[in-house]
């Protein structure tokens, strides 16, 4: 151990006393007083003289609040990569992410070129009720200007109490129309599915961006409307899911499982309440037909429980990535303060006892690790060797059959379909680093000349017939040279495709929101997708 950890630890451990002695009644003052310290013994007794010290004898005054926030994070940075401290702000704002509902004006937003831009007005929403529109700017909050924002600072200027009022300055494109709204805040609830379509006549199709407490509804809602479009087969997309609520994903897992089937199970340090088994109950929504999720490496948590428990029980094919691996359950315990720490208390596990968890070690140096290994996930190259090629006919892929041995200790979830897409060029990954897609679509939308003004409302005749390759081609060029990005010709053409159907998604989605850019993807380049509609049709191998 580094004599920094070590000191950090030291430090950790001593405020966590502190801390301790403030909720038995121990009372700390400052300056050069004695501290009562006979409730304390051996290395208790001596981080508690330290903290004496500290306080007596520091060249500058200590800030009580500073020092016990970074110990608090000095010991859970100690400790495994998802026990964390969270402040006071960050509880308020995380519980009201995953608990389905806060306070605020109801848009999803997104920040492009320094600029404000409204999605979408949630449905039913104090937004949408007032009359603000996908697409429209805001250009100030409260008379302030609403430039160059942190997405944090614009949820903390939207967000507040319900009744409470919010000044905004719209600007809208289409019209080139600035004026004034005023928006009541009130409660909005906080939806998790993004997207809820049928691919084909038959098979329907579920994106799901984290578990929070309304995901199983959401989800049983979902279902209800592709049923009544007569879906007979389902694609559960959780690319990118990070997870949530271990709850709600065993309440869907249990739409697809019959009666008594294992769908996940705990095991902890010292067994007790900590140690939970869930199993299936009767009346599933779809306990019969096929079922295929989508996974990549940021699938994680909740969203490797759902995958592992169909997959496990032979209820759906898992296509994609190996996931993230992770497999840790955490609680959270409220402070005196406001503040919490989310612990881990106990491990996950599949039906047939597959650990979700990868490795990890210990410490802050550990957490850096294991955040930058997820990026190196495994690729075709290891799959040649050991796992058997199969065909689908759809160019740009490899898929692979892994055997389940050959990942029996990476941890995580090992898809039934392995599918390497075909690498990136610089070019492309160079545009979408830069935002380069995102500011394109801004100016398109800005264009009072562009075509997509002929769409206005009309979002399946945009997916169907947009097209205008050579504004787009000219948008990006002048966007790259502003950018003093080098604009590369031989790979342009090469991928001219990717190129403009990445701009058409986000033209698509500032412009109808999230479900249009989904949708554009889905029949333009989503070749994963592709691939699980056309193997749950029986057209794959």
């Amino acid at each position: 151990m580094s004599r920094v950890l070590q000191i950090v630890l030291i430090v950790a451990i001593l405020v966590f006393f502190v801390l301790v002695g403030r909720f038995i009644g121990l009372q700390f003052g400052s300056g050069g007083e004695h501290y009562p310290s006979d409730r304390l013994s051996g290395s208790e007794h001596t981080i508690h003289e330290v903290y004496n010290i500290i306080n007596a004898r520091y060249v500058d005054e200590v800030d009580d609040d500073v020092l016990t926030a970074s110990a608090i994070e000095g010991m859970t940075q100690a400790l495994d990569p998802h026990t964390t401290y969270l402040k006071a702000d960050q509880v308020r704002f995380s519980n009201a992410e995953f608990e389905g509902n806060f306070e605020g004006i109801g848009i999803e937003f997104d920040i492009v070129h320094d600029t404000l831009l409204v999605v979408t007005p949630l449905a039913g929403g104090p937004s949408e009720a007032a009359g603000l529109k996908a697409g429209d700017r805001i250009i100030a909050i409260d008379g302030k200007p609403a430039l160059a924002l942190t997405p944090m600072e614009v949820i903390s200027r939207l967000r507040g109490p319900k009744g409470s009022e919010v000044s905004l300055t719209i600007f809208r494109p289409y019209s080139s129309r600035k004026f004034g709204l005023d928006i009541v805040r009130d409660k909005i609830p906080t939806f998790s599915i993004d997207a809820v379509f049928m691919l084909d006549a038959e098979t329907g199709y579920i994106r799901m961006s984290r578990f929070v407490a309304t995901t199983a509804q959401e989800f049983r809602e979902a279902m209800g409307t592709l049923l009544d479009l007569g879906m007979q087969n389902v694609v559960i997309d959780v690319r990118g899911n990070p997870g949530g609520y271990l709850d709600q994903a065993v309440e869907i897992a249990d739409e697809f499982l019959s009666e008594g089937k294992l769908i996940v199970y705990t095991k902890s340090r010292n067994g007790g309440p900590d140690e939970m088994r869930y199993t299936a109950t009767s009346g599933g929504l779809f306990e019969k037909r096929d079922v295929m999720v989508l996974v990549d490496r940021g699938s994680a948590s909740a969203a490797e429980i759902l995958a592992g428990a169909l997959q496990d029980n032979k209820r759906a094919g898992i296509a994609g990535e190996l996931t993230f691996g992770k497999g840790l359950v955490q609680r959270q315990f409220d402070l005196a303060d406001s503040s919490a720490i989310r612990l881990t208390i106990a491990r996950y596990f599949t039906p047939s006892g597959r650990r979700i968890q990868r490795d990890y070690s210990p410490g802050s140096e550990g957490r850096e690790l294991y955040y930058q290994e997820v990026h190196n996930n495994l690729d075709g190259k290891t799959l040649e060797n050991e796992s058997r090629e199969i065909e689908c006919g759809i160019d740009g892929i490899e898929i692979y059959k892994p055997s389940t041995e050959q990942f029996e200790s990476t941890g995580g979830i090992v898809p039934d379909f392995w599918v390497v897409e075909s690498a990136v060029n610089g070019f492309y990954g160079k545009l979408l680093e830069n935002g380069v897609f995102d500011e394109t679509a801004l100016k398109i939308i800005d264009d009072p000349s562009s075509r997509v003004r002929q769409y206005s409302g009309d979002v399946d005749g945009f997916i169907e017939d947009y097209s205008e390759e050579k504004k787009m081609e000219q948008y990006l060029r002048d966007i790259c040279r502003d950018k003093n990005l080098q604009f590369d010709e031989s790979q342009f053409v090469k991928e001219k495709k990717e190129i403009m159907s990445a701009v058409k998604s986000r033209v698509a989605r500032q412009q109808f929101g999230i479900e249009a850019q989904i949708k554009v993807l889905a029949k333009e380049s989503d070749k994963l997708l592709w691939f699980a509609r056309d193997y749950l049709r029986g057209k794959a191998a």
